[in-house]
């Protein structure tokens, strides 16, 4: 039986309205850029063909079985897209939006009601403006649902620790780790080996029976067992054994995906995690000096925050996107540090002003060396003419002046006398580098990411029948399809394919997405439309052949 609980007005109403500035800030001007190239429009496709085609159990790229990950979040995006009646770049990243906006809330009101207002609402805003979890949210990926149910899941389990009357947040826990497993893998499963080992290290091994395993496992086998009978049904053996058993493994040897060295995280996370990672080393140390007295739930995060980045440190497939797990932690940890301040816990501002100095010099240098030197480095990759067309000098420029200014902004806290002015400094860099990022750098960028341009050309170059195929990879550059509906006929893997294709008859159409590796083989024939494209790393081609 749920009980009845009572609940902290003033925190709620705080909640929502951070909630709903949080996700009118991430929703803000998305309609203005592409699907930036690889992920988003081959994500974006998927579900886009799961709609068309009627694929909801297998997702397809293609037309092809596309074996990389599981249904469940394609065909969200797909339901979401059918319900407003179009399939858009609005659309396909709203759904994303929304669950990053809303765990933010969740987790604020959580730690709210845990630890007081303050550490709540620091906890929500300390997640929110963290570079990569904002950057995730606003983009079409797998990750913020996949954090979105396993964090729930983590709470859920901690909190049935203590509960022995009710067994209903077990259940719950376990049904998000099922839909967590089919949005991307079987690391939703995380959250049950960070409460082993925080009961193990905890001394509450005895706690363990409060967690109705067999219920809470029978409900993960209805969810993901259901999808794995639909597949059997569907697609026999050797989807489950390609999807679920090999890429488990080779994603955790490194053999595919990744592959990265064991101390890949120890350096990235603090560039990644951004800006609140410049307080992590004095946070540390004031967590480790009061490890005796912490808030039983502020040790939780302590154990769920290391747990997660040891273990994924020995997975051999290793992106900063797979770290995500451990960034509700660090929030919670970052802000019960900021707030030991406000509580004169901690006298001296030291610990917040000599990371904020620091910092503050380093992105002061990072942007006069922009200002000086980013034109000539522009130049090694695009020519003058490419730079003015695109708009980059823009881009330049007001990237330059937003580090000098947050640069100054932060040398100037080593003379202020209080914490509140170093959180707000702290958040005016995300702030502003997320609308910086909106208004002007993505819009321009996205001339040189996005896939749209050479969709639409194709589209237009292209009559009825014509043969259509790629020299590239099903997985990078399937994302065209999304943008004009027209599907590859065939996709190459040797130049002796491509010479066999280019030498037909009739008209054809060839997408190539390594342009110099196509110069060094082919010789350009008169009778062929070639039209160049910088599409990420990438300079592509899309060739006509009108024989």
């Amino acid at each position: 039986m749920i009980k009845r609980v009572n609940y902290d007005k003033k925190l709620l109403i705080y909640v929502l309205l951070l909630t709903v500035i949080v996700f009118s800030l991430y929703f803000f001007n998305i309609w203005n850029y592409d699907l930036w190239s690889p992920d988003e429009p081959r994500y974006s496709e998927v579900a886009r063909e799961m709609l068309v085609e009627g694929n909801w159990i297998i997702p397809h790229l293609n037309q092809e079985i596309y074996y990389e990950k599981p249904p469940l979040f394609f065909g969200i995006i797909a339901a979401f897209s059918a319900l407003v009646g179009k399939m858009t770049v609005t659309t396909v990243r709203l759904p994303g939006i929304i669950l990053g906006s809303l765990l933010v809330g969740l987790l604020s009101y959580y730690y709210g009601s845990k630890l007081g207002r303050r550490v709540g609402i620091l906890t929500g805003i300390g997640l929110a403006t963290t570079v990569n979890y904002f950057w995730y949210a606003m983009r079409v990926n797998l990750d913020i649902p996949l954090i979105f149910c396993t964090t729930i899941a983590m709470i859920l389990l901690y909190e049935q620790l203590e509960d022995k009357d009710s067994c209903w947040k077990s259940c719950l826990a376990f049904l998000l780790m099922g839909a967590a497993s089919l949005v991307k893998s079987p690391v939703a499963l995380l959250p049950v080996v960070v409460i082993l080992i925080y009961a193990a290290l905890t001394k509450e091994l005895a706690k363990l029976k409060n967690i109705a395993w067999i219920r809470g496992v029978l409900y993960f086998a209805v969810v993901v067992g259901t999808w794995i009978a639909l597949v059997f049904k569907v697609a026999g053996y050797n989807y489950f054994k390609v999807t679920v058993l090999e890429q488990l493994f080779e994603y955790s040897t490194g053999t595919q995906g990744h592959p990265n060295p064991f101390y890949y995280y120890f350096i990235n996370f603090p560039i990644e995690a951004l800006p609140w990672t410049i307080f992590l080393i004095p946070a540390a140390c004031y967590l480790w000096k009061k490890r005796d007295t912490l808030p039983k739930i502020v040790g939780f995060n302590c154990i769920w925050f290391l747990s997660i980045l040891i273990i994924l440190s020995f997975v051999g497939s290793k992106r900063g996107v797979y770290l995500l797990q451990v960034y509700p932690a660090f929030a919670l940890l970052i802000a019960w540090y900021f707030s030991e301040f406000s509580k004169k816990n901690i006298e001296s501002l030291k610990g917040l002003k000599i990371p904020a100095l620091i910092f503050g010099i380093f992105i002061l240098i990072v942007g006069v060396f922009l200002t000086l030197q980013g034109l000539n480095l522009l130049a090694k990759g695009f020519s003058s003419a490419m730079i003015q067309k695109y708009g980059f000098t823009t881009v330049i420029k007001s990237l330059s002046l937003f580090l000098i200014i947050e640069g100054l902004l932060f040398i100037s806290l080593l003379v202020q006398k209080s914490n509140k002015k170093v959180f707000i400094v702290t958040v005016s860099f995300s702030l502003v580098l997320i609308l910086l990022m909106k208004v002007i750098i993505m819009p321009k960028v996205n001339l040189v990411k996005s896939e749209r341009y050479l969709a639409e050309d194709l589209a237009s170059l292209r009559i009825a029948n014509e043969e259509v195929a790629l020299w590239g990879s099903h997985n990078n550059d399937c994302g065209f399809i999304f943008y004009n509906g027209i599907y590859y006929d065939d996709i190459f893997e040797t130049k002796d394919e491509v010479k066999k294709f280019l030498k037909q008859k009739s008209s054809v159409i060839l997408i190539v997405s390594e342009a110099d590796e196509f110069y060094n083989y082919f010789k350009i024939k008169d009778n062929w439309i070639i039209k160049e494209y910088i599409i990420g790393s990438n300079k592509m081609l899309l060739i006509k052949s009108k024989n």
